[in-house]
């Protein structure tokens, strides 16, 4: 088991319902481990393995909600 992080700084987020919607969906993902929100600085965080899904899949599942990636956050420190 490969542990990896992804952080993205998300647009188009209007809400708490829009961040639990986020995190009900990312979850349901094959291989993520937990997925953690900061909502005053539209972060999410989502520590994953490697071996059962992607960054790019990650990504891609937020595009499909219709949410736009503003940032790669990988630098920010989240915890």
């Amino acid at each position: 088991m490969s542990q990896e992080s992804a952080n993205f700084i998300v647009e188009k987020v209007h809400g708490n319902h829009d961040f639990q919607q986020i995190k009900k969906q990312l979850d349901r993902i094959h291989g993520v481990c937990c997925v953690n929100i900061n909502d005053q600085h539209n972060l999410v965080s989502v520590d994953y393995d490697s071996s059962g899904t992607s960054y790019d899949e990650i990504e891609n599942r937020l595009n499909k909600m219709g949410y736009e990636i503003a940032a790669d956050a990988s630098c920010i420190q989240t915890r």
